[in-house]
């Protein structure tokens, strides 16, 4: 899938891998001179009713079909990096849930045709999901068969030499994994450390709502993208003054600001695209190329 962006004033390409595809460009701003004003992205959900009034039906099924939506935001970024069957449980809860919330629009809101066609299209990613847990289950060892016994010369075990990193490689510690996939630390702005997912398959950053509110990040444009669970959503674009993992440091990096579901950012290749990966099972190697 295929989502242009239009990013001011800072050039950049963001790509979420296999769910999420976001082309950016732009130019930079020319030394010297005074840089546009940015424009501020427009909420994608009606404004909320005053605190005195209960929330109308229409606004409360906005409001469900928007979790609903950025549920399956999370729900395909988690796929693009499932490979054990417990990684695929996990995206197969994530779209039921996706499906359970969508149910919950009443046959009367203005957007109960877009629910039901978005609860098609959810289940069979749901069904493809489920298939996937059952095909990743490993296969029973099969019982040995003696055919014959005959004397063997003994093999001499092969000893494997310890990994040693090339010059000016670049190791983190892997704290946790998050569906099977490695969770390091990255520091923000030479201030605030976060988790944050590694993320081979995503081509872009992208960090949490609370992310940027802590960071304060500035708003710099915004981008219309297509995902598995809906076209032309609108999502922010943001600054980072700089993103760092040991002494590997990115400045001035573009990133998207997700929505409310995802409560764990992701690393993608625009911070770590000059280098290869080798992902061990207790660190992580950023290998020069």
């Amino acid at each position: 899938m295929n989502t242009q962006i239009g990013l001011e004033p800072v050039k950049g390409l963001i790509v979420l891998g296999m769910a999420v595809g976001i082309v950016a460009c732009g130019r930079s701003p020319v030394e010297g001179s005074d840089p546009p004003t940015p424009e501020v992205p427009q909420a994608i959900v009606s404004p909320s009713p005053s605190p005195s009034a209960a929330p109308s039906p229409v606004v409360q099924d906005q409001k469900t079909l928007q979790r609903a939506l950025d549920k399956a935001y999370g729900a395909a970024s988690i796929a693009q990096s499932a490979a054990s069957p417990g990684d695929w449980q996990l995206v197969t809860r994530q779209w039921q849930q996706v499906i359970a919330l969508l149910q919950h629009i009443s046959p009367q809101s203005p957007h109960y045709a877009l629910a039901q066609q978005k609860i098609n299209e959810y289940q069979k990613n749901l069904t493809y999901a489920q298939n996937q847990s059952q095909n990743a289950s490993p296969a029973p060892a099969p019982t040995p068969q003696i055919i014959a016994v005959k004397p063997v010369t003994p093999v001499q075990p092969v000893r494997r030499r310890p990994y040693s990193a090339q010059p000016g490689s670049i190791q983190t510690p892997i704290k946790r994994r998050e569906g099977g996939t490695p969770v390091i630390d990255v520091v923000f702005n030479q201030t605030q450390s976060f988790e944050m997912i590694v993320d081979t398959g995503a081509t872009g950053v992208v960090i949490t709502q609370k992310m940027a509110q802590s960071l304060n990040i500035p708003l710099i444009g915004s981008a219309k993208m297509d995902t598995a669970s809906a076209k032309g959503v609108t999502v922010p674009i943001g600054l980072v003054e700089s993103i760092a993992v040991k002494s590997l440091v990115v400045q001035n990096l573009p990133v998207v600001i997700a929505g409310s579901q995802l409560d764990i950012g992701l690393l993608g290749h625009d911070f770590f695209g000059d280098y290869d990966l080798i992902i061990r099972q207790d660190q992580i190697v950023f290998q020069p190329r």
